[in-house]
C-alpha cells in the first residue's frame, strides 16, 4: 500500500510533528497523510487515504479498510455472545461505522450528526473540542433496543487524544450503563500522554478496548499552533470558488422505504431493507450515466457517505471505473506538491442546515481533471435552493467537471418508539428539572450568541423585531434579592400550593386521566410540573407533561404542535400559563388555534389554563387573586436553567422546533428544586374537590385601558402597561421600565418587586384601587418606557 512519497511528510516536517514506531502490521502512513487545516484549535488533520472522504478513492478500497477494522473489534469481542451496537461519529465515520456494523452484523448502528432534525429524540450531545463543528449529537429511534449486554463500538477515523470518545462514553454511560466498550479507529495517534480513555475506565469501573487498524503516536511541539499560523498567513488560497457551469442532471434514486442511513439508527431489519434498495438505485443510477460515463466520483454530502459507497461499489460491479469521496466542512489547505495529500479544494455554500452552522463546505480532489463524471448524492432534506444557486455545490462542480449528476434519495424522518412518544429534551441534557417532569419542545441554541443588551434589546423590538429573535441577558440574582425571593418563596407556598391544587383538580374534572399536559415554555412549565405532581400524588393519576414555545404575532411553535397530534389526541391537550396580565397571550392561542383548524381540521382547544388569573380571562385557573407565582421572580433560574424561546430562521431549519438555551453556568443560584419541593410539600395527602370556575369577564384588559385613558402621564396607552405581579416582576428583570404602581395594601410578598425596584432605580407610585368605575384586578402594574 505504500507510496514513494508520504503525502504527510510535508506538514510533518513544516511542524515538526514526530511520528512514532508502527505497532501494527498495518504501518500508519499507509492509512493516513497529513494536511494544514484553518482552525486556530488544531493545527493539521491526518486524512485517511483509505476513507474515500478527502481524498477519492476506489470503493473496494474503503470496504477493505472497514473489514480490516471489524476483524480486530470481533477479536477484542471474542468473548462476548451479544451483538453489539455500533456508534460512529460525524461526519467522517458514518460510512465507516456502518461498514463495519456489517461486517459484525451488529444489533443497531446509528451514527451522531450536525443536522438539526426536527421531532427527534437527543440521547446525547457533546462537543469534539478540535473540531470545526464542534457540536454532535445523538437522534436514534429506539435506544431501548441498546440492552446493557451489548457492548458497544465506537468508531472512529482517527484518535488523536481520546478526549472526545471519552466525553461520549461518559454521556451514553449516564443514560444507557454497561461494562464493555470498544473504541475503533482506523488509525490510533494517541502520544503517551493522552490518557483519556485508560482514566475514564477507571473512573466507571468499565472495560474500554481501543482497535486499530494502524497505531503509531503523533506527537507535536508545544508551539506546533504558532508555526502553523505563520505558514497560514503566507499560504495562497488556492481554493476554487468559479462562476457557475452548465446545467446538471437530475435523477431520484428509489429505496422502497429503506432508511438512507443511519442517522437515526438502523438495526438489523432496517440494515437489510437498505441492502436490498440498493441494487434498484444503482440501476437507476446506472441509466442516467448511460454506456460511457468516463471516469466516475461518487460524492457523498457529509454524513450521507454510506449509501454513496455502497452505490460506487454496485457501478464498480458493473464495470464502472469509479472512484468514492464526500464533502466535508474541514476548512483543509489545498497544494498541488508531491507529499501532500489534497491536491485541489472546491467550496461553495452551506445547503444543509445544522448545528455549529458554518457559510461554507469543501470537496477535495476534484479539480485535478481526474473524474470525467460526478455523481452528487444528496437526501431530499439536503436538497434546499442554495444546493443549485449560483455559489451551490451543483452549479461550481459543473465549473471544473465534464459533467454533474444529482442523485436524490428519500430521507427517512425519525420514527417514534410504539406508543404515545414525543421526540423531546429532558433533564439533566436539557434544562434542571427531573428527566419525567417535562420532556421541551425545544431546539438547543447552545452556542448562538443571542443575548442583547436591555437598551438594544428595546430599540429593536420598538424598530418591529420580534421579542423572540434575542434573548435578554440573564444573570444571577444579587445576594440581597436572592434573600428576599427566598422569603418570598416560604410566604408564598402555601397560597401557591392551594391554587396548584385547584387548578389541577379542575383540569382532571374537565380532561380527565388522560389529559396531556402542555404548558407555554417558560413561565408555564413550572406550573405543569406542580400540577402533574398534584395529579399522581393526591389523585393517583400520572400525566404526560410538554412544554412548547409561543410567540406573540405568530403563535404556537406549529412543529412542536405537529409532534404532539401525532403522538396524541388532540382533545387531550391541555395549554398552561402561569399567570395572566390582560389575556394577550390567550387572545394569541385562540387565534393561532383558529387557524390551525381552519387549514387542517384539527381542532385543539384554545383555552390556556393558568395558576393565577387576575386578568379574569381563563376559565381553567387555580386563583383570580393576583399572586405572587415564583417563577416571575427569578426567570431561568426558577424554571429550569432554561431561557425565553427564540424563533429565528436562520438558526433554525424548516420543520425544526423553536429553540432555546440551557444556562447550566447558572446552575450554582437554580432554585428550581427549591421551589417546587415547598410547593408540594404543603399538597395534603387527600383534598375535597373544587367548584367549577366561575366565567371570565376579562376586567383586568378593560382596568388597564380605563387606567391609560385616565392617566395622562401614561401617554401610549395600554401598549406600555403590564398588569399584575407576574408582568411586572418580568418587566423589572427584563424590560426598560419606567415606573411601577404598586397597590398601597400589597403586603411583604411583593417585596421581590420593591427590592428590584430600589436595585434598578425604578419610582414606584399608588396603583389606583378603580378606574372607569373598574376595580383594580392587580395588586401592581408595571410602566415600561416609551419609546
Amino acid at each position: 500500500m505504500g507510496d514513494a512519497s508520504w503525502p504527510g511528510e510535508v506538514v510533518h516536517d513544516a511542524l515538526g510533528l514526530v511520528l512514532g514506531p508502527d505497532e501494527e502490521a498495518t504501518p500508519a502512513r499507509d492509512v493516513v497523510g497529513l494536511a494544514l487545516r484553518r482552525n486556530p484549535r488544531r493545527a493539521h488533520l491526518p486524512v485517511a487515504r483509505v476513507l474515500g472522504k478527502h481524498v477519492p478513492v476506489a470503493p473496494a478500497r474503503v470496504r477493505a479498510a472497514a473489514a480490516a477494522l471489524a476483524r480486530r473489534v470481533r477479536g477484542s469481542l471474542a468473548d462476548r455472545g451479544a451483538a453489539p451496537v455500533v456508534v460512529g461519529f460525524a461526519e467522517n465515520a458514518t460510512a465507516l461505522a456502518h461498514l463495519v456494523a456489517d461486517t459484525l452484523d451488529a444489533a443497531h448502528v446509528v451514527h451522531t450528526t450536525r443536522r438539526v432534525v426536527a421531532g427527534a429524540s437527543v440521547l446525547a450531545a457533546f462537543d469534539e473540542a478540535h473540531s470545526h463543528a464542534p457540536r454532535h449529537v445523538l437522534v436514534p429511534d429506539d435506544p431501548g433496543g441498546w440492552t446493557p449486554d451489548r457492548p458497544l463500538v465506537l468508531v472512529d477515523d482517527e484518535l488523536s487524544t481520546g478526549r472526545t470518545v471519552a466525553a461520549t462514553v461518559r454521556r451514553l454511560h449516564r443514560r444507557l450503563p454497561r461494562s464493555r466498550y470498544v473504541v475503533a479507529t482506523l488509525a490510533d495517534l494517541r502520544g503517551p500522554g493522552d490518557d483519556a480513555i485508560p482514566r475514564l475506565a477507571r473512573e466507571l469501573g468499565v472495560r474500554v478496548d481501543v482497535v486499530a487498524v494502524a497505531r503509531a503516536a503523533l506527537t507535536a511541539p508545544a508551539d506546533v499552533l504558532e508555526r502553523a499560523a505563520a505558514i497560514l498567513a503566507a499560504e495562497p488560497d488556492t481554493t476554487l470558488r468559479p462562476p457557475p457551469g452548465p446545467a446538471h442532471v437530475s435523477v431520484s434514486l428509489p429505496l422502497g422505504g429503506a432508511g438512507e442511513g443511519a442517522r437515526h439508527g438502523l438495526d438489523r431489519a432496517g440494515r437489510a431493507a437498505l441492502d436490498a434498495a440498493v441494487p434498484g438505485a444503482a440501476a437507476a443510477l446506472a441509466d442516467v450515466l448511460g454506456t460511457r460515463p468516463g471516469r466516475v466520483l461518487v460524492l457523498g454530502c457529509e454524513e450521507l457517505h454510506y449509501l454513496p459507497v455502497r452505490l460506487a461499489e454496485a457501478l464498480a460491479a458493473r464495470g464502472v471505473d469509479v472512484e468514492i469521496g464526500a464533502t466535508s466542512r474541514s476548512p483543509l489547505v489545498a497544494r498541488d506538491v508531491p507529499g501532500y495529500p489534497v491536491r485541489s479544494v472546491l467550496a461553495y455554500a452551506a445547503h444543509d442546515h445544522a448545528l455549529g452552522h458554518a457559510p461554507e463546505r469543501y470537496v477535495y480532489g476534484v479539480g485535478e481533471g481526474r473524474h470525467d463524471t460526478v455523481v452528487v448524492v444528496v437526501d431530499a432534506a439536503a436538497r434546499t435552493p442554495a444546493l443549485r444557486g449560483a455559489d451551490g455545490l451543483l452549479p461550481r462542480l459543473a465549473a471544473i467537471t465534464g459533467r454533474v449528476v444529482e442523485a436524490v434519495v428519500p430521507c427517512r424522518p425519525p420514527r417514534p418508539a410504539a406508543g404515545p412518544v414525543v421526540a423531546a429534551r429532558r433533564g439533566p441534557g436539557f434544562g434542571s428539572f427531573a428527566r419525567d417532569e417535562v420532556g421541551w419542545l425545544l431546539s438547543d441554541l447552545d452556542g448562538h450568541a443571542l443575548e442583547t443588551p436591555t437598551a438594544a434589546r428595546e430599540d429593536a423590538i420598538s424598530a418591529g423585531t420580534s421579542y423572540a429573535a434575542s434573548l435578554p441577558v440573564e444573570r444571577g440574582p444579587s445576594p440581597r434579592y436572592a434573600r428576599v425571593v427566598a422569603r418570598a418563596l416560604e410566604r408564598s407556598a402555601e397560597p401557591v400550593a392551594a391554587a396548584v391544587g385547584v387548578l389541577a383538580d379542575r383540569l382532571l374534572a374537565r380532561r380527565g386521566s388522560g389529559a396531556v399536559l402542555v404548558s407555554l415554555a417558560r413561565a408555564g412549565t413550572p406550573v405543569g410540573v406542580l400540577v402533574r405532581r398534584w395529579a399522581a400524588r393526591v389523585r393517583g393519576v400520572a400525566l404526560p407533561h410538554y412544554a412548547l414555545s409561543v410567540v406573540r404575532g405568530r403563535g404556537l411553535d406549529r412543529a412542536a404542535l405537529g409532534a404532539l397530534l401525532a403522538a396524541h389526541d388532540p382533545a387531550a391537550l391541555v395549554l398552561l400559563d402561569g399567570w395572566t396580565g390582560a389575556g394577550g397571550i390567550a387572545d394569541e392561542v385562540r387565534a393561532d388555534l383558529d387557524r390551525y383548524a381552519r387549514e387542517t381540521g384539527t381542532v385543539v382547544d384554545p383555552t390556556v389554563a393558568v395558576l393565577a388569573d387576575p386578568a379574569h380571562r381563563s376559565p381553567l385557573y387555580g386563583t383570580r387573586e393576583d399572586l405572587l407565582v415564583p417563577q416571575a421572580c427569578l426567570n431561568a433560574t426558577v424554571s429550569g436553567l432554561v431561557s425565553r424561546t427564540v424563533a429565528r430562521a436562520d438558526l433554525l431549519g424548516p420543520g425544526a422546533y423553536d429553540g432555546a438555551k440551557f444556562y447550566a453556568g447558572l446552575a450554582v443560584g437554580d432554585r428550581t428544586a427549591a421551589f417546587l419541593d415547598v410547593v408540594s410539600d404543603r399538597f395534603p395527602a387527600r383534598a375535597p374537590l373544587p367548584p367549577p370556575g366561575a366565567a371570565p369577564d376579562g376586567r383586568g384588559a378593560r382596568y388597564l385601558a380605563a387606567l391609560a385613558a385616565e392617566r395622562g402621564d401614561l401617554g401610549g396607552g395600554c401598549r406600555r402597561l403590564r398588569g399584575g405581579v407576574g408582568e411586572t416582576l418580568r418587566v423589572l428583570l427584563r424590560r426598560d421600565p419606567a415606573g411601577v404602581l404598586l397597590a398601597p395594601d400589597a403586603g411583604p410578598e411583593l417585596d421581590p418587586v420593591r427590592r428590584l425596584c430600589a436595585e434598578r432605580g425604578v419610582p414606584s407610585r399608588p396603583l389606583p384601587a378603580c378606574a372607569g368605575g373598574i376595580a383594580s384586578p392587580y395588586r401592581c402594574v408595571g410602566v415600561l418606557r416609551d419609546r
